[in-house]
Parts: C-alpha cells; structure tokens; sequence
C-alpha cells in the first residue's frame, strides 16, 4: 500500500518558480519567495494569486509588520505592501544581504561578504533602517551572523568563528561582543518575540539569554540545525533528535535523518503538534505529539523541505523544487481518516483530486 504523499494531506499546492526561501503567513494572505527571485501572494482560503514580483534574486529572509512585508534579496533590502505587491522602496547594501527584522519604529538588517580563498565568511555588517528605507547607521561585524534578534531597541546578532558567542549593537553604544559558557560556533536562532533569545552551537546545546544573562542547556552532542520557540522551545539536531523544554515537557525523539526545520503547528487531535523535516535521499515530515514526543504521522517527500512558516491551525511548506503544500487543521484530520481508503484508489482518481486542488482549495 502506498504511503499517502504530502499532497494528499494539502488543502492547497501552488508553485513559486525556484527554490522556495521564505514563508509568511499575514491573515488570510500566504507569502513565498524563492531563489531564483519570485516573490508572490495568495489568498489561503480561496487559492487565488493575488500579485507576483520579480527580482534578480537570491531572495533569503523576511519579516512584516502590519500590512507591509519586508525581505532581504541579493545585495538588497526591499519593502513591498501585501494588499497589492507595490515595491514601496529598495536599498543596496554592501555584501550579501542576510537576516531582517522589524520592529514597530526601524529594521535591523544584516549582511555579510564571502572569502572564497579562505571558504569562509570574512566579514559582515549590521544595519540599521528607518520604515521608509532611509539608512540610519551600519556597523562592522567580525565574521557573519547566523541568528539576529530584536531586544529592548537593541539587536542581538548570534555569531560563528572567529566569536563564537553574540553581539549587541544601538545608536548608543558601539558593537558589543559576548562570550557564553558554550564556546562553539551558533549555527541557527530563533527568539520569543519578546525579551528571550535562543541559540543553538554547532557541537550541541542551546544558550537562553534573557535581560543580559545567559543560560547553556545542555543536550546530545550533535549540530543544533533548527530552533522554533511557540510557547516553549523546540530544537532539532543533525543526528535526528528532536528536543523540547521545560514548557512542553523536556523530552527528547529520534526521528532519524538530519533534522533540517521544525514548527509548531496543527495536529490530528485538535492540539498544537511539532512538525519536523529530516533529508536523507528524500525529505520526510514527521509530526509529533506535543506532550508525549510520540509520532503520529510521517510522510515522505521527494524534494527538500526549504522552508516552513504557521499560523493557528494552519502550516505551510516550501519545497526545493518551488512547491507550496497548505495544510489545514480539518482538512489534514479528514485526509488521516480517508489514508488507508484513499491510497487503495486509482491514479485517475488521485489525478482529478489534483486537478480540482489546483484550481482552488481540496
């Protein structure tokens, strides 16, 4: 019998052109770039594209505040409204533009240049900018930052080789680096939306800082390569583990393969469930039980999960091939049901059910 494919399970499946980059959910609005340089919108509950904006690309981060997406593309930092697409205004920064996050008043932005006679990251910068696009100071940065944070009007800049711990930087006061009881390099962070910010090191363990003090957890001795934090944290390792904190219970699954994204997002029993996406010849999702760490769905893919974005009761994924997969609460909770019964019917069947999702909503 075959395994239902992450299709089946879809509300929704619509195609970006490229690797997908980002995924932002803003109302009924779901919004995707790629790295060829497509960024579109579409309307969740109806299916249909509502504008599509072409750039150079890479596209690679985003955020949004109100009804105005931000995203870093190539050397680039770019302002669009979701409403219509409009490209409210575009700034060149020196070297690759990385992270971008906003808050109610400015950006911080993050860039970096690659050294490709040392096959390393020689430096890199942080950015400050007004809402309207207007650059209000840059700073320095030695190396490249893998995580950034907005804390307090400050931003928290998580870093590599050759510091291995964080930087702080203002308009009153010069870059500021750190050292943390875990020495290795950060390879990913995420942070509460608030006031704490999560690391992860390259040889295990994840540091909390909070107010200016940091806290190492201790974990298995393995790449910490995704951290999502939704009410408590969640951590996937390279070794395949999967880990939770003390608010979902402090437990640990292997899931096998490299874990590449984890999210909080709908479950089979009417909860919040992790969601987890290992690569290994092909991509597998993985659905977890939040209290438990007991899986309750895996389903495989054949192209690389690239990026995840939820909001609520619905998760979408973004695929390397530059597919979209939308999938909704009720929706993936009737598809479970139909799985046994579904898998047995035909391909002409299969072939109309895609047919008919393609032209709006399953």
């Amino acid at each position: 019998m075959a395994q239902p494919s992450l299709e089946f399970y879809s509300s929704l499946v619509r195609n970006i052109e490229g690797e997908c980059s980002f995924l932002r959910i803003s109302g009924d609005f779901l919004v995707a770039g790629s790295n060829s340089g497509q960024v579109g919108c579409w309307s969740i509950s109806s299916g249909s594209e509502f504008w599509r904006v072409e750039f150079e690309g890479p596209c690679s981060n985003s955020d949004s505040f109100g009804e105005v997406l931000y995203f870093t593309e190539s050397n680039k930092i770019h302002s669009i409204d979701i409403n219509s697409g409009e490209v409210l205004w575009s700034v060149e920064l020196q070297g690759s533009s990385d992270f971008v996050r906003c808050t109610s008043e400015y950006l911080w932005v993050t860039s970096s240049v690659y050294n490709f006679e040392i096959q390393d990251y020689s430096e890199g910068a942080v950015w400050k900018l007004g809402l309207d696009g207007t650059v209000i100071q840059s700073w320095k940065t030695e190396g490249r930052a893998w995580a950034l944070s907005s804390v307090e009007g400050r931003a928290l800049l998580g870093l590599s080789r050759p510091n291995c711990g964080y930087a702080t930087v203002s308009e009153l006061s010069d870059i500021k680096y750190v050292s943390l009881e875990n020495e290795n390099p950060v390879t990913v962070g995420n942070d509460d939306g608030d006031q704490r910010v999560f690391l992860g090191h390259s040889k295990g363990g994840v540091t909390e800082i909070c107010s200016g003090e940091s806290t190492s957890l201790s974990m298995a001795d393995s790449s910490v390569s995704a951290i999502e934090f939704n009410g408590g944290l969640v951590a996937g390792l390279e070794s395949g583990e999967v880990f939770v904190g003390e608010g979902f219970g402090s437990w640990s699954t292997d899931i096998g393969g490299s874990v590449e994204t984890v999210s909080i997002g709908p479950s089979l029993d009417g909860e919040n469930g992790i969601w987890a996406s290992t690569w290994s010849n092909e991509a597998k999702l993985t659905m977890i039980e939040l209290s438990s760490g007991n899986v309750k769905l895996d389903v495989s893919h054949p192209s690389r999960i690239s990026s995840v974005c939820s909001s609520g009761k619905t998760i979408c994924f973004g695929d390397s091939s530059g597919l979209i997969f939308i999938l909704e609460q009720e929706v993936l909770r009737r598809r479970f049901s139909q799985s046994d019964e579904e898998s047995d019917k035909g391909k002409e069947r299969l072939a109309m059910r895609e047919k008919i999702r393609g032209l709006r909503r399953g």
